[in-house]
């Protein structure tokens, strides 16, 4: 179910837009400055997840990301009132692929908790 793009004020479009472009300083505008980013991954399990908080971290990762060789695809988004979920394929060097599925926790127009869980193949 993907409902109306504009009923949480967030801008997910324009957020994909950045994400999928690693536009580095638009993405940055859609997290709030105490945002946390918490990643669960193969080196980084259920009990010690990747964890990123604010600008200060989420800023220089996103940078990081930016000048990865890879490329970033979203897709079956669904969007709803203070939450927005979506999956993200990103393909590395190789072909390689990590598939990730990601929730949003929103504070008005801006993400204050992200939860990604990544699988690599």
């Amino acid at each position: 179910m993907v409902t109306d793009p504009t009923m949480t004020g967030f801008g997910f479009l324009a957020f994909r837009t950045a994400f999928e472009a690693k536009d580095v300083s638009t993405w940055l505008t859609f997290y709030g400055e105490d945002a946390e980013w918490v990643e669960y991954r193969h080196d980084a399990p259920p009990h010690a997840p990747h964890r990123m908080c604010g600008h200060a971290q989420i800023g220089p990762f996103l940078a990081g990301v930016s000048v990865a060789n890879i490329d970033l695809a979203v897709a079956d988004e669904v969007i709803g009132p203070g939450r927005v979920a979506f999956a993200v394929t990103t393909i590395l060097p190789g072909g390689r692929r990590v598939y990730e599925h990601v929730i949003l926790h929103l504070r008005g127009t801006r993400n204050a908790r992200q939860v990604d869980v990544e699988v690599w193949d």
